[in-house]
């Protein structure tokens, strides 16, 4: 086994694309436990690395930076970009093993635990710090790793040394199948990263894979169509809640429809682990978010700046409802970025029956983010903008020239959104930074 807090040699962990939101959190709970950690990404400091010894982190891709490496751990993009990364193939001549991020945190830090495992492809992110922050809150001290920032501790994991670990299971990759949960929620079942799964039913038989590998309880919504379309094809032996059906009747800090089911699915997951309900009542209500999910970054000439990580079209289109019923008398601007072209490819007519009928006022689209991809010249934004054939709806590539039209715009009956998953939320913060 890699890990022994007394080991007279500390095991070092090399990880490729340390930056990343996942990665990062998996790296930071291995040094926590007692590994050497060092690594490495094409922008390697970052809000994620902040807590690395930052001598220990390389810029690019280069053997030398294995150096003494026992282990490499590999951000899935990595092989994705390119598979002869020099560091992976000098890792290989070497004979180092070469695990997943997800693969290295499945085998080793999650050995001994008892797993707690949200996937789906909405809500993710949110209901597993709403389960991390409750079983904190009820004196459980969770081992906590998931793709965003939660606020009350700052980082994108948390560091507990009691007997749960509760993860963000993804399905891009097949990542997930890397965990073996105890329990697991279910969120939404939804097409999705089409840049590696061929269809919808390829993208189900995934997750129906993932939850055969569920130990003990299922927490799901049922009320999703896809989520009981894989329900149907697991038949499931293990207990099943439906969460749809046990919605909570308290308001929430955060806004929604979306949050009071990721919510709903949080106080089964505690009443399950004989958590009390006051306790699990007071925990969800002052539950304030993540980073980048309905996230207030500040003002801009008196409008509210929100940014959202948004990039599917059904959370496009829940976040900005909530946004308006939020705000009924504002006006509303989006800044939005596609992500990936396979994706604004796939997904290309709910994209466009999305953005016709979002109720705001005003939305600037951006070129679309590249991600782990190359533009083949398949789709771009100008085509985007051109088939929702809206006054409101305006192609603009130029990052600078949106932020000297919001210029004119801003006032303090606005509020700008800046939704997507690639570089959205820098702009947004240069916008802010412009008021101080």
């Amino acid at each position: 086994m890699l890990y022994s807090l007394n080991m007279a040699k500390k095991i070092h962990i090399h990880f490729l694309g340390i930056a990343g939101s996942g990665a990062s959190a998996v790296a930071a709970i291995a040094q926590a436990r007692g590994y050497k950690v060092s690594g490495c990404d094409h922008h390697p400091f970052n809000e994620f690395t902040a807590i690395f010894d930052q001598t220990k982190l390389r810029e690019g891709h280069n053997p030398e930076h294995l150096h003494d490496a026992d282990v490499v751990a590999i951000s899935p993009a990595i092989t994705w970009l390119d598979q002869n990364n020099p560091e992976l193939v000098e890792a290989r001549r070497r004979k180092i093993p070469i695990l997943t991020w997800q693969q290295f945190m499945g085998k080793y830090l999650e050995k001994g635990k008892i797993v707690i495992a949200v996937c789906g492809t909405h809500g993710k992110s949110t209901t597993t710090a709403m389960i991390g922050t409750l079983l904190e809150n009820a004196g459980l001290d969770p081992a906590v790793e998931l793709g965003a920032i939660v606020p009350e501790w700052q980082t994108n994991y948390r560091i507990g040394v009691g007997k749960y670990f509760v993860t963000e299971a993804d399905e891009f990759n097949d990542n997930f199948l890397a965990s073996h949960p105890d329990i697991t929620i279910v969120t939404a079942v939804e097409m999705d990263h089409p840049e590696y799964y061929r269809d919808f039913d390829a993208y189900k038989k995934s997750f129906v894979k993932f939850l055969r590998q569920n130990k003990g309880l299922l927490i799901v919504n049922m009320q999703d169509r896809g989520v009981q379309e894989v329900i149907e094809v697991l038949k499931p032996r293990q207990p099943v809640i439906d969460y749809s059906q046990n919605l909570i009747d308290f308001s929430l800090s955060v806004p929604g429809q979306y949050n009071n089911l990721n919510a709903s699915a949080v106080f089964q997951t505690g009443l399950a682990l004989g958590i009390k309900p006051e306790v699990i009542r007071k925990s969800l209500q002052n539950f304030s978010g993540i980073g980048r999910r309905f996230e207030l970054l500040g003002t801009y000439q008196g409008a509210k700046v929100y940014s959202d990580f948004a990039h599917h079209p059904t959370e496009i289109e829940v976040t900005l409802n909530a946004a308006r019923e939020k705000f009924p008398n504002s006006k509303i601007t989006v800044v939005f970025q596609p992500h990936m072209f396979s994706r604004t490819h796939f997904l290309f007519n709910d994209f466009v029956n999305i953005f016709q009928q979002l109720p705001v006022d005003q939305i600037f689209i951006q070129d679309i983010y590249p991600s782990r991809e190359v533009d083949t010249g398949v789709v771009n934004s100008r085509q985007l903008v051109e088939a929702i054939d809206k006054d409101s709806v305006i192609y603009s590539p130029d990052p600078e020239d949106i932020l000297k039209k919001l210029q004119h715009s801003a006032d303090e009956n606005s509020v700008i959104f800046f939704v997507g998953a690639g570089e959205t939320h820098n702009l947004a913060k240069q916008l802010v930074n412009e008021n101080k």
